[in-house]
């Protein structure tokens, strides 16, 4: 049977557009367990979009794709009600 680590992470998705492209990536792929205390995320907390701060996930998305944790500061994340995730760039829309 799978942990509840594997459990909770599953299905669950990160929609991001960075650097002019859209990609999904799995929580499991976002937080790999080797790496969850190096994201401020203590041991066996339930990793999910109601667990999370923005910090965490900016703190992820910048050892995914190893860059500096400035590069996502004014990237906006929204808490789906699904459970999944969206990191996109702040934008503003009309004037």
């Amino acid at each position: 049977m799978a942990d509840r680590y594997q459990i909770a992470t599953a299905d669950r998705r990160v929609h991001i557009v960075y650097n002019g492209r859209k990609e999904d990536l799995t929580f499991d792929q976002l937080f790999p367990a080797d790496r969850l205390q190096s994201m401020g995320i203590r041991e066996g907390m339930e990793i999910n979009a109601n667990t999370l701060t923005q910090e965490n996930i900016r703190m992820a998305l910048a050892q995914h794709y190893d860059v500096g944790l400035d590069e996502f500061q004014d990237h906006y994340i929204e808490f789906q009600n699904g459970g999944n995730i969206v990191v996109r760039p702040d934008t503003t829309f009309g004037e």
